[in-house]
């Protein structure tokens, strides 16, 4: 488990580095920065509890792609801690009836999304054999919440 933490955050601390470097270089927009609040960094902050953790899992797959997401939660939450004026989002796509304003974290918290989907979707179909059957995991789970 320490090699897959250390593979995830050799992962995550780089490219987190690399979305607040581009956010403090690019030029913003005034409109395209977004203000967040308490709850919302709470939630990063739980985003990156969860990446942690899913270092538990047997996969340096899954450690990877819990770096992607983690380093994409991380940057968003370091800027909205750091920045008074928001979340500071550089790119932009010009649209027929407007625009779309992101930034680097934005599309490293997506693909660590659909990579972490695919990875943990594989991890369970190779070792579908240790799961408990739906109605045993049924009854697990009813008994745990009667006991507490």
């Amino acid at each position: 488990m320490a090699r897959r933490s250390l593979l995830l955050l050799s992962i995550a601390l780089p490219l987190a580095a690399l979305d607040l470097t581009h956010k403090a270089v690019a030029i913003t927009p005034e409109w395209a920065y977004h203000q967040r609040g308490l709850a919302w960094i709470a939630m990063c902050v739980c985003v990156l509890g969860g990446c942690l953790t899913l270092a538990r899992v047997p996969s340096r797959l899954v450690a990877v792609s819990a770096g992607v997401l983690g380093a994409g939660a991380a940057g968003n939450g370091i800027a909205a801690v750091s920045s008074e004026r928001g979340i500071p989002n550089p790119l932009v796509v010009e649209v027929e009836h407007g625009a779309v304003a992101f930034n680097v974290a934005d599309i490293l918290t997506l693909a660590g999304i659909a990579l972490l989907m695919l990875t943990l979707s594989s991890v369970t179909i190779r070792n579908r054999e240790q799961l408990l059957p739906p109605r045993a995991f049924a009854r697990m789970l009813w008994q745990r919440l009667r006991s507490s």
